[in-house]
């Protein structure tokens, strides 16, 4: 057990130290969060990095004078990215070449109890902690203005999941890692299905696919650069002082690509002039990389915006068969 433990510090303590390097940390500290790019750090690391319709695997290491990473292509984004950081750390901490099935999914990271090969338990702890940690947690949890005991609600461990871009049940395995939320705590949410969640916030609409996740987007993601999968959804809410003549245009969103299924108000002040809360709903019908700006404003001064929400939308998950797209393009612009 003391080599289980010993192997668990070793990724934690490897994980931290590449954040160092690659000044990651000060990289979200600037732009007010965002998901960690393990895609871009196994590049920087020398590696080439491939997705493939893999059957029984879910990645693979392979150490070489050129090392190489491959990521399955049949599982959701949240997965290839967990799987990515695990090889990440088998290329970070120069371990043996390995093939990875689902095992990872189910394992406990941070357990010790468990008898388990040391050089996986350290990517499964390194992992872990590469994707989410405590300084991220921190930062979005100050950014939502979300005060720290509503972390032990599904709502907002499901939404904070979605901008770390780790599963949900990772998420809450994390929470508890992070003494965010207790035992107890971790178990109750994990008794909740991320579907239950997302007809919440969905409330009358049916997708047609559940699988698909379901953001909830307020002016507090002012400037978020959103990754995500090409059909999730979006629920956006924003305060509108229609009484004074002013609505939120969300035509940008639709010329994106996006379907709006739903635009309501919620709400039931009935002073004269207060304001309500525009509820829009929409969805991505297929991949999307662009700057959206929401603007309220009178239809008779399009110009004159009283209040404005940029969100960057980077929907391409999962990741297709190939090369990284963004490292084929570097190689065919070096060529």
């Amino acid at each position: 057990m003391v080599d289980q433990r010993d192997a668990v510090l070793r990724g934690i303590k490897a994980a931290h130290t590449l954040h160092r390097d690659l000044g990651v940390r000060e990289t979200l500290e600037r732009s007010g969060g965002g998901q960690i790019d393990v895609f871009a750090a196994i590049g920087k690391l020398g590696a080439t990095l491939m997705f493939q319709p893999l059957d029984k695997l879910l990645g693979a290491y392979v150490p070489a004078e050129e090392p190489g990473v491959l990521i399955t292509t049949k599982r959701t984004l949240p997965v290839q990215r967990f799987t990515a950081a695990h090889e990440l750390g088998h290329l970070y901490m120069r371990h043996q070449p390995s093939l990875d099935d689902q095992g990872i999914l189910r394992r406990a990271p941070f357990a010790v109890t468990t008898r388990l090969e040391r050089q996986e338990r350290e990517a499964d702890a390194f992992a872990s902690m590469f994707l989410a940690p405590a300084w991220l947690l921190a930062l979005i949890v100050q950014r939502q203005g979300w005060a720290p005991e509503s972390l032990a609600e599904p709502a907002i461990a499901y939404q904070l999941s979605l901008r770390l871009g780790t599963s949900y049940s990772a998420t809450c395995h994390v929470l508890e890692r992070h003494k965010a939320i207790s035992r107890t705590g971790r178990e109750r949410l994990l008794s909740f299905e991320p579907k239950k969640i997302k007809r919440a916030l969905l409330a009358d609409y049916e997708p047609s696919d559940w699988r698909s996740d379901v953001w909830l987007l307020t002016d507090r993601d002012e400037g978020l650069l959103i990754e995500g999968g090409r059909h999730d959804l979006f629920v956006v809410r924003l305060r509108e002082n229609s009484s004074a003549g002013y609505l939120w245009n969300f035509d940008e969103l639709k010329a994106a690509g996006f379907a709006l299924v739903a635009d309501d108000q919620e709400g039931d002040d009935q002073r004269v002039g207060a304001a309500i809360t525009r509820r829009v709903t929409a969805q991505s019908s297929g991949r999307v990389s662009r700057v959206v700006t929401f603007k309220e404003q009178r239809p008779w001064m399009p110009d004159k915006a009283l209040q404005e929400l940029h969100l960057q939308y980077e929907l391409r998950g999962p990741e297709e068969a190939g090369m990284w797209e963004p490292e084929l393009q570097r190689v065919l612009q070096a060529a």
